[in-house]
């Protein structure tokens, strides 16, 4: 009898750490590459070098793709004989739990460096890096510099709260 209750706490303790370990979605264009992240769990990272590749990991498990030759190997067409029933959801109630679900995720750090190339129309923009909300992370310059940073955090628990509330 205690070790179903030893089987069951250790069945909750694993649910609690899925739930409430961190999510990363983090996008770098000087790199070029996007990846995603669910810390201790795994993640999939996409990235350029001379051609695009896609590495992901799951525990111990790593893998990493040449995105041409992915294309290359899911060619064949398969038909799918059976049809599902899908429930039928009112459209607005459905777009209100993606946009709850949005909510839920935090912006942790955001930059934007932009240089049209044109002298004139980046001195036109140029006051925008001095707008209070903007000023540290948006920057119009003069170098040749463009890129944009993007990082975003989540916990499993507050997209599941935001999709039943």
């Amino acid at each position: 009898m205690i070790w179903i209750i030893g089987i069951i706490l250790f069945l909750l303790a694993v649910l609690c750490w899925l739930l409430f370990s961190p999510m990363a979605i983090d996008v770098d264009t000087r790199i070029p590459g996007a990846a995603v992240y669910w810390q201790s769990i795994g993640g999939a990272q996409l990235w350029y070098d001379e051609d695009w590749y896609l590495g992901m990991q799951l525990l111990f498990y790593h893998k990493t793709f040449r995105m041409n030759e992915l294309g290359k190997k899911s060619s064949e067409k398969k038909t799918l004989t059976k049809k599902k029933k899908a429930k039928k959801m009112n459209k607005s109630r459905l777009l209100k739990k993606i946009i709850r679900v949005l909510q839920s995720f935090r912006v942790t750090e955001w930059k934007l460096a932009i240089d049209t190339g044109d002298y004139t129309r980046n001195g036109q923009l140029y006051p925008l890096n001095f707008i209070p909300r903007t000023a540290e992370h948006l920057q119009i310059n003069f170098a040749g510099e463009n890129y944009f940073l993007l990082k975003i955090r989540n916990r499993p628990w507050k997209i599941l709260y935001a999709w039943f509330r």
